[in-house]
């Protein structure tokens, strides 16, 4: 690549790993690493890598307005928009890192509504940034296939994995000498903001197996908890649940229970037998709130 300097800015360990992968394959100069939502001191850098501790977007935009050399700067797991002071610089170049196929699933948390919407195949895109969100033409993509068994923390990890690949053959080839493809106008976009969640976290008991267990495994991020915990509506008020186990079944009668002294709720449905271990009650507020 023929650029002055390299500017990352984002967060999470992947962040890191870009860092790295193009200290390791680029020839450019200085590689500027802005660090969001961390806490303490930023990570120490090595030869080429320079590490800032980024505290709000306003300190972010205003280095990237006010660099003067030719450079390419990537959005990767970035939590912020860029301007569009930034975006139309002539001598930037910004590409941004997104967790879906463009123009599928725009916006935030693109695995979980890839999951929760059913899609067979979901991936990573690789393009440059415009004013738009997320509608920038593409560099890049790759596939990575949904399974009955993907959950939205292993579809992330492997669309993580899938960026590295992609971004190791980008370098290779050189951002210069590749043209941009325009996002296809005919494919139907949605966008989804960091506030919104799958049916704003609600199980229906109304619906079929499958789309039970498509709500299920999009919101589980494990320990990240990125969209908070999942509930439901019994008779006797709202619930969350500890654990979660979906298994195929061969009972022919559908039925919904709460079985044992851990209050399991069991739901038999459409060839399945999807398991809530250890219901636990939510407290209502009075103007009906639940917490």
């Amino acid at each position: 690549m023929i650029f002055d300097k390299v500017i990352i800015v984002g967060g999470t360990n992947l962040l890191y790993q870009i860092a790295d992968m193009t200290e390791e394959l680029s020839c450019s100069g200085e590689i500027e690493v802005y660090e969001c939502n961390t806490n303490g001191i930023a990570k120490k850098g090595g030869d080429k890598i320079c590490y800032k501790r980024a505290d709000s977007k306003q300190e972010i935009m205003s280095a990237l307005e006010a660099e003067k050399g030719h450079a390419l700067v990537l959005s990767v797991m970035n939590p912020y928009i860029l301007s569009r002071e930034v975006v139309e610089k002539e001598n930037l170049l910004v590409v941004n890192l997104h967790h879906a196929l463009l123009p599928r699933h725009r916006g935030r948390n693109a695995e979980a509504w890839a999951i929760y919407e059913g899609d067979t195949v979901a991936g990573i895109t690789w393009h440059k940034v415009n004013a738009g969100v997320d509608t920038g033409d593409i560099y890049l993509q790759k596939e990575v296939p949904i399974t009955e068994k993907t959950t939205s923390l292993k579809l992330l990890t492997q669309l993580n994995g899938a960026a590295l690949e992609g971004f190791r053959e980008l370098l290779a080839a050189g951002f210069e000498n590749i043209t941009p493809k325009m996002q296809d106008k005919s494919v139907v976009s949605s966008l989804h903001l960091a506030k919104d969640i799958p049916n704003n976290g609600w199980l229906d008991l109304s619906w079929t197996g499958q789309e039970i267990s498509r709500f299920l495994r999009a919101m589980d991020y494990g320990i990240l908890n990125v969209m908070g915990k999942p509930k439901v509506k019994l008779q006797d008020g709202s619930y969350t649940w500890k654990s979660y186990k979906i298994s195929a079944s061969r009972e022919e009668t559908d039925c919904t229970e709460i079985i044992g002294e851990d209050n399991t709720l069991r739901i038999v449905r459409d060839g399945m037998i999807i398991i809530l271990n250890k219901l636990k009650r939510l407290e209502t507020k009075e103007d009906g709130t639940v917490i």
